[in-house]
């Protein structure tokens, strides 16, 4: 989410106006026009919500195209087991990237194109205090043409980048990432963004919103602002030291992947409708018996709302506060593959004063600009994050075995086959729930009497999954609810570790079909939020933060097919 020192950059650039850089030093406003504008702006953030934070109108953005054109130049490169990410820079076949991801000892490399084919690289010179190096194509002679991004720009502090990768984690073959963020830092060689950055990424490029080449990915950092890139200079200097005139003549006449520069941003018409869309930050709030916990809704229709399903507790009812009232919900149809569960109310009527949301009519498109609107803590109204990127639309993403943490024996009883819990494993799922003896009888309607009954119930569901489990402990028969876990293996794996160190990730990240995938970081317990375009309309519902530069989002058309009972499980 954005701070306050970003909101003060907007205003800033909103008072500049939308000028050419070169002309903005000879257009200073006058002091009485800048108070004027600052009232303004100040009335306008109280009419909303004093916690809205208003969008920055952005200058330079890639079109589409020039999205498409970046995500195509870059490469990735296979060196031994070892895998990082580079860009074609010269039609010739000159790659950049970083000398931490090449091996010195590699000697010929592989390196697969945007349409799958692959080739062998070698490396023709590395700078390894300014961890670059670059590679060039060998027998890539029936390549008639290749993207490339070879125009060098410098890059001031505040402007929007859009960086390009491929993440470890993900499936050979798969498409780059493009992610947006803007610069923040921009000193001895290196440049701070909030593009966000994984393992895999390692010498991707990145492109200033004017289409230019401005660095090459390097470290991932601590936080959300502070993923370093070494700045193009390193690798002009490097160009240089390697002699390769042709390619210097070629990099220094070369024009930017997308002069086009356009504009956009939130209105304040579109910021009003909203607010009027979402009133109370459309909070359900527990019903009365349950333990008070609170959970994110989205408004769908007057009668229903949308609610992340893996945050359901499956004993506890739900109600929807309003005006200080607290009427009842009941789950009416769900999920799995969306984890989204959509609660009516349980009694007849609308919520009054609770507007649906208003979807757009046509569907979110790759590389589209987005921002995502989703609540701060209960109470304190909503917060809109910077803007972000869809990478993929229609997105399948893989699913993973769940894990329960418990031994199982078969035994015969005089109601039949069953299975008896030995023992748990310690910190599991199941640790502190299931307990030796246990003798497992029904998940929902259906038996659980053998070992493959059992494995086909774990094959149904994802790492974060919450289901109810029956069994007779001693002479009683009880009802436990259990949430499935993950493999410590695929837990702790390097590219999870890194991703937590700047922010949490969604218990449920796996197995979702048809998605939008963006690169907005959105916290995972505000799932749902709203996914909106970059005119403000509604275009999905974000339900979980996959990695550090990966968020999924429900198409609003999947939702709506929820809603009618189209679809569901």
């Amino acid at each position: 989410m954005v701070s306050l020192g970003w909101l003060m950059g907007s205003l800033r650039g909103s008072l500049r106006g939308i000028q050419p850089h070169a002309a903005r030093a000879e257009s200073v406003p006058s002091q009485g026009a800048v108070d004027s504008r600052l009232c303004e702006w100040r009335a306008l953030l109280t009419t909303v919500c004093v916690w809205v934070v208003l969008s920055q109108v952005v200058i330079g953005q890639l079109s589409s195209a020039g999205l498409q054109r970046l995500q195509r130049a870059t490469v990735l490169i296979e060196s031994g087991a070892d895998r990082c990410s580079g860009v074609l820079i010269s039609e010739a076949g000159l790659i950049a990237t970083a000398a931490h991801g090449v091996h010195e000892d590699a000697g010929r490399l592989r390196v697969r194109l945007w349409d799958g084919r692959q080739f062998t690289a070698v490396e023709v010179v590395r700078d390894v205090a300014g961890d670059t190096a670059l590679l060039r194509l060998q027998d890539a002679a029936d390549v008639i043409v290749l993207p490339v991004v070879a125009a060098i720009g410098q890059l001031p502090a505040g402007e929007s980048v859009f960086a390009c990768g491929f993440p470890a984690r993900e499936v050979i073959g798969s498409p780059a990432v493009v992610r947006a963020g803007e610069v923040r830092r921009a000193a001895g060689g290196v440049v701070r963004t909030t593009c966000q950055l994984t393992v895999g990424d390692s010498g991707g490029p990145l492109v200033s919103g004017a289409g230019s080449l401005v660095g090459l990915h390097r470290q991932i950092g601590a936080g959300l602002e502070s993923n370093m890139h070494t700045s193009v200079e390193v690798l002009w200097r490097l160009l240089q030291r390697a002699g390769l005139q042709a390619e210097l003549a070629a990099v220094e006449n070369a024009a930017p992947i997308d002069p086009g520069g356009a504009t956009g941003g939130l209105s304040q018409q579109d910021l009003r409708g909203l607010s009027a869309s979402l009133p109370e930050i459309r909070v359900l709030s527990a019903a009365a018996g349950s333990d008070g916990k609170k959970l994110i809704g989205v408004v769908v229709s007057g009668t229903q709302l949308a609610v992340r399903l893996s945050a359901v507790e499956v004993e506890q009812r739900y109600g929807v506060l309003q005006a200080g009232l607290l009427r009842e919900l009941r789950l009416q149809r769900q999920s799995e593959v969306l984890d989204l569960a959509i609660f009516e109310l349980a009694e007849a009527g609308e919520v009054a004063g609770l507007q649906p949301i208003r979807w757009r009519d046509d569907p979110a498109v790759i590389f589209e600009r987005v921002q995502s609107l989703s609540p701060g803590d209960f109470g304190t109204g909503m917060q809109l994050s910077s803007a972000g990127v869809i990478s993929r639309v229609g997105w399948n993403e893989p699913r993973v075995r769940a894990v329960l943490g418990v031994d199982l024996e078969e035994l015969e009883t005089s109601a039949g086959r069953r299975l008896r819990v030995q023992q748990t494993t310690p910190n599991g799922p199941a640790a502190g729930r299931l307990f030796g003896g246990d003798i497992l009888v029904r998940v929902g309607n259906e038996q659980i009497g053998t070992r493959e009954q059992f494995g086909r119930l774990l094959d149904r569901l994802q790492p974060g999954d919450r289901f109810r489990l029956e069994l007779q402990r001693g002479a009683e028969l009880q009802s436990v609810g259990l949430r499935a876990g993950w493999n410590p293996g695929e837990q702790f794996e390097r590219s999870e570790f890194l991703d937590g160190r700047a922010g949490r990730v969604s218990e449920r990240r796996t197995g979702f079909m048809g998605m939008i995938q963006h690169d907005i970081p959105v916290e995972p317990q505000v799932c749902p939020s709203l996914l909106l375009d970059w005119r403000g309309l509604p275009i999905g519902l974000t339900i979980a933060r996959r990695a550090r530069e990966s968020s999924l989002a429900i198409p609003a058309m999947a939702v709506q097919r929820l809603m009618s009972g189209a679809d569901g499980n």
